[in-house]
């Protein structure tokens, strides 16, 4: 299967390493591609550190590839960078987030390195210089990530003001009412294979009250070889239309059986966390539209596009033969192209949910390298 809608997953090129942007960009384009400018931006170099306004250029719209304008370049006062002006919040939030990850990369090399003082490993100075190259170019990917976002999504700030009342009780969802692509009927329950990764995603009985509205839980256990790898909550709420709204999580991560850490988890209404569409009651009127489907700055960026509500697909046990809904889905957190990062489709038979999912290479739309199929291997309905 050929992938050949819009992707927003950017492949930031450049020969001029470390680039250090301190000021937030602004993503342009004219139709038949993108600019990118950097009104500010330091580079080390053999005769010193210099700052620079420069321009970035991609010809084409779909998987854009942004290469260096070097006649762009202008001298700017080292140490001076411009204030953050204009009205696109979007792009303000991109850069303070930036920020935030730049400052946290040095945070941690200067722990490091007064660590690296009370170690014999004659190699620890390097260790850390090179993990400190490789987190601030990820700061980088992961900005350019959030600019493609800005670019498709506005420059809106990105707020939910959800009313209660329009919700509906999820201990009243059955099969009669319940959005067909992903049924929150109390007791369903797929279970998916993953290379020896098993998933297994259950609707409970029980309800989490969140900004006023009444969410269903959702458990999603992941477990790797038996062992438990993840234990999440999720939080799902169907509006009066058929919308599943995503309303937070509260995700444990465990590393040989014990609780690592809690990273990802999420309530909408804490700390400024919104919540986002999960699935359209009628996607067909949505396709090729990206959506969020949370956010909070840092921890939950997740966003979806609709791709088409015609595909087939099937595994072993479940197809759907033209009637599917595919989806695109991505982060900036993780960005297509960075290391070993890939976006993701998702295909929804009417009646079940899930069925199949894949992370694919952006170039050729297939299976990306060393990625496994996700497959439905069982759906236990409930009452």
């Amino acid at each position: 299967m050929k992938y050949s809608k819009q992707i927003l997953a950017l492949t930031f090129v450049t020969c001029m390493l470390p680039v250090y942007a301190v000021d937030y960009p602004v993503l342009s384009h004219n139709g038949t591609g993108y600019t990118l400018t950097i009104p500010y931006f330091e580079m080390e170099s053999l005769g010193g550190k210099n700052a620079y306004e420069v321009k970035l250029n991609s010809s084409q719209i779909e998987n854009p590839q942004f290469t260096v304008d070097f006649s762009s370049l202008q001298n700017k006062t080292l140490g001076n960078p411009a204030s953050i002006e204009g009205e696109n919040t979007c792009l303000k939030t991109a850069h303070g987030a930036f920020l935030a990850c730049q400052s946290e990369t040095r945070v941690d090399f200067a722990i490091d390195t007064v660590r690296c003082l009370n170690t014999s490993d004659s190699e620890c100075s390097d260790d850390i210089d090179e993990s400190f190259t490789q987190e601030m170019q990820e700061c980088e990917a992961i900005n350019q990530a959030r600019i493609a976002v800005c670019g498709v999504l506005g420059g809106a700030a990105y707020l939910q003001d959800l009313d209660p009342s329009d919700f509906i009780d999820p201990t009243t969802i059955t099969d009669a009412n319940a959005n067909p692509y992903l049924p929150l009927v109390a007791g369903n329950t797929w279970v998916y294979q993953s290379g020896e990764e098993t998933v297994t995603v259950t609707v409970t009985n029980q309800t989490r009250e969140i900004q006023g509205i009444n969410a269903v839980v959702v458990k999603d256990v992941v477990t790797e070889n038996g062992e438990l790898v993840e234990d999440t909550d999720d939080w799902f709420a169907q509006d009066k239309n058929g919308n599943i709204w995503y309303m937070g999580e509260l995700s444990k991560n465990y590393e040989d059986g014990w609780l690592d850490d809690l990273d990802g988890s999420w309530r909408a209404g804490d700390e400024a966390a919104q919540a986002g569409i999960l699935m359209y009651a009628k996607p067909e009127n949505h396709i090729n539209e990206t959506y969020r489907q949370e956010f909070l700055a840092g921890e939950a960026e997740d966003y979806a596009q609709v791709i088409s509500v015609t595909a087939t697909t099937a595994n072993e046990h479940f197809s759907c033969n033209g009637n599917c809904l595919q989806t695109y889905e991505g982060s900036p957190l993780e960005p297509a192209g960075f290391e070993d990062n890939t976006p993701e489709t998702k295909f929804y038979a009417p009646g079940i949910g899930m069925i199949r999912a894949y992370h694919f290479d952006p170039e050729t739309g297939e299976l990306a390298e060393g990625e496994a199929v996700e497959e439905l291997i069982s759906f236990t309905p409930g009452s």
